[in-house]
């Protein structure tokens, strides 16, 4: 941007990356996690999603974020994780359908992804 210099520019504070976790892998020292899961209980403002390795309580302000969503449902959920009576939840931030996801495929990329940060891929 000409003429104008970088310490004049406007901050935003940088949100930080959602990780990609399986439900029983979120950890409480998670800030922002990116699950992925089918729908098994739905109420007005929030819904219940299984990944085969857990099950998590999504829970949203808007039900609005959460339209056209039902039981059976493939749905990615970026949200931040917090633990409410001794159990986790996540609050969702983004909610998105993802039926035509092949869940078999996302398992292999998980299982890649999960020795890649162990240092097992090579």
């Amino acid at each position: 941007m000409e003429g104008v210099r970088v310490a004049e520019m406007e901050e935003f504070p940088r949100t930080p990356p959602a990780r990609h976790r399986r439900i029983s892998a979120i950890r409480a020292g998670d800030r922002r996690v990116r699950v992925v899961g089918v729908v098994v209980d739905r109420k007005d403002s929030e819904f219940t999603i299984d990944d085969r390795s857990g099950r998590i309580t999504v829970i949203f302000d808007d039900p609005s974020v959460a339209s056209g969503i039902g039981i059976e449902s493939k749905v990615k959920v970026i949200g931040v994780p917090l633990t409410v009576s001794g159990r986790t939840e996540l609050r969702a931030e983004i909610i998105r359908k993802v039926d035509g996801l092949d869940l078999e495929l996302y398992d292999e990329f998980m299982s890649l992804l999960e020795n890649m940060e162990r240092g097992e891929v090579g």
